[in-house]
């Protein structure tokens, strides 16, 4: 056994041809992800019978099954950053505990890990294998949600939202963070619900009732006669190939995703490593193996089948369009939407309570401003798990102690008590006798607030309602903005949202401050928007 990943055994040692005869010559390390290893390795055999060289020296290859997870941690943390893969950061590794070659399942770990370095690969990764992603349902559901056309596409979700609404289908999958077929499962569920904003509660219902497995391995003991999980292609062969109770049925996603299986080359590896590393990767390719991945169950690199492909229970040989999720706002936005419905929050909340928050959001007969907010802050108190975080602050010039704001709530847990206290001072806020507000003194506050406690693993954010500007004498927007520029620590980042309410908001005011902590800011001037740009606020600055 041989370590990938500092001192944790997470890879199987190979030695391509075994033979002893390669002792001192050019090492190539490949990581390939568990389910395509064995056919890299058998590949990998075979090259090596035919004694390569580079420069007149011999090449030994390695071919590790490792996790994309694991890998992209690792290089994440040789980079010097950090990527979401709901796992601890890693110290930065030694060279020599870095591969090669990467040839994680899908282009979107690319995509991902060029976010925290670009220099991290050389150019042109090649695709050596492809499976659909799909949902693996068992034999009687497929029929019982009319897949006829052999897809799972938005009338095919519905249906089965409407049987787990029903208590009668579990939804399954492997985190997003951590997989791509889960990533695009996420992703089919979004598309598929989110036809308008108002939709976007539903996602987050949706979110919160997937069963969540920590790998393949995981979700395939859960399997049974009621659950549904987006799976490739692939691996829902494999599965049936161990002969289950229960049989699954892949039916491919609409729009289509495929998994792709990049073969990626580290940078920064010496010359030699590299040339071999390009070498392997022609003869990975070469139709003479195709045989070893078809008999695993994977198409070829443009969607085909070869002989010995297993087909059956919808894996058919017809050639399919190969579509690697690999859009980095897709990806971002997906495991945005996800982080922020299924990970807990840290959210200071501050409440304008000047006296124009009595003033109509919109016209004459429509509601005060400080309705819609009551209303808005409620409904949104039901998108937080509760395990998250709330507290709340009012804000306007004069309040008791001679302060620009009040702690309401105290930021706690969101356990049962903390839910009441904030729905109770919510519904009893009343706008004060004065108009003058320290909006740029309160939110500075806020900030120094929410860092001094940051906690990992949370969207530490901070939301403001105003329905104006700063009215009181002495802090400027530069000097607030510096302020913030002054009090940002990347390790401990934390986001200001801003939402506008009403007309008189000035709105380029809003996004700079929002601007200087990464966050967003809206300016709502419709009663019926304000409930959804407030999911949306919370949603895109996870």
């Amino acid at each position: 056994m041989l370590g990938l990943i500092g001192g944790t055994v997470v890879a199987v040692r190979a030695v391509a041809g075994g033979d002893g005869d390669c002792d001192g010559g050019v090492k190539l390390v490949v990581a390939a992800a568990p389910d395509i290893a064995p056919a890299v390795r058998d590949a990998a055999a075979r090259w090596s019978a035919t004694r390569p060289q580079v420069s007149g020296d011999c090449v030994q290859v390695q071919v590790r099954a490792a996790e994309p997870t694991d890998v992209a941690n690792q290089l994440a943390a040789r980079a010097g950053g950090a990527i979401n893969v709901a796992a601890t950061v890693l110290p930065s590794p030694a060279d020599a505990d870095v591969p090669t070659v990467w040839i994680p399942d899908s282009t979107a770990w690319i995509v991902r890990m060029q976010a925290v370095s670009r220099e991290a690969f050389e150019p042109d990764a090649t695709s050596v294998a492809a499976s659909p992603v799909t949902l693996a349902v068992p034999d009687q559901l497929a029929t019982a949600l009319n897949a006829t056309a052999g897809t799972a596409g938005a009338p095919q979700v519905a249906a089965l939202l409407a049987k787990v609404a029903g208590k009668q289908v579990q939804l399954a999958a492997i985190d997003p963070r951590r997989s791509t077929a889960g990533l695009a499962g996420a992703g089919l569920l979004y598309d598929s619900i989110v036809t308008e904003p108002k939709k976007l509660v539903d996602v987050v219902k949706a979110y919160r009732s997937i069963a969540v497995a920590a790998d393949q391995a995981a979700l395939n003991k859960s399997a049974g006669p009621a659950q549904v999980a987006p799976m490739s292609e692939q691996a829902v062969i494999a599965y049936n190939a161990t002969g289950p109770a229960v049989p699954l049925t892949a039916l491919p996603v609409d729009p289509a995703v495929t998994l792709d299986y990049p073969y990626a080359m580290i940078s920064g590896k010496p010359r030699a490593n590299l040339e071999a590393a390009g070498l392997f990767r022609t003869a990975l390719t070469a139709d003479g193996n195709r045989d070893l991945f078809a008999k695993l169950g994977f198409r070829a690199a443009d969607g085909s089948t070869s002989a010995g492909y297993p087909a059956g229970r919808g894996a058919g040989t017809a050639p399919v369009t190969v579509k690697p999720l690999a859009e980095p706002q897709k990806i971002n936005d997906i495991l945005g939407y996800w982080n922020a419905t299924t990970a807990p929050s840290r959210v200071l909340t501050l409440v304008d309570v000047t006296s124009s928050m009595n003033r109509p959001m919109a016209g004459s007969g429509s509601p005060s401003r400080l309705q819609v907010l009551r209303k808005t802050a409620t409904d949104g108190l039901g998108l937080f798990t509760d395990d998250s975080e709330l507290g709340l602050w009012a804000y306007a010039s004069g309040l008791p102690d001679g302060k620009d704001y009040q702690e309401v709530v105290p930021l706690n847990p969101l356990n049962q008590g903390q839910r009441a206290r904030l729905t109770s001072a919510v519904a009893g806020a009343k706008a004060v006798g004065t108009d003058v507000c320290g909006l740029y003194e309160t939110v500075l506050s806020a900030y120094k607030a929410l860092k001094e406690g940051y906690k990992e693993g949370r969207s530490n954010t901070v939301v403001v309602f105003t329905d104006g500007a700063n009215s009181k004498p002495g802090m400027s927007l530069e000097t607030l903005k510096l302020e913030l520029e002054r009090a940002t620590d990347p390790t401990r980042p934390v986001r200001v949202v801003l939402l506008g309410v009403g007309p008189d908001v000035r709105q380029q005011e809003l996004a700079e401050i929002a601007a200087a902590t990464g966050g967003r800011s809206f300016v709502v001037t419709d009663p019926e928007q304000i409930g959804n740009i407030f999911l949306q606020a919370l949603i895109r600055t996870s």
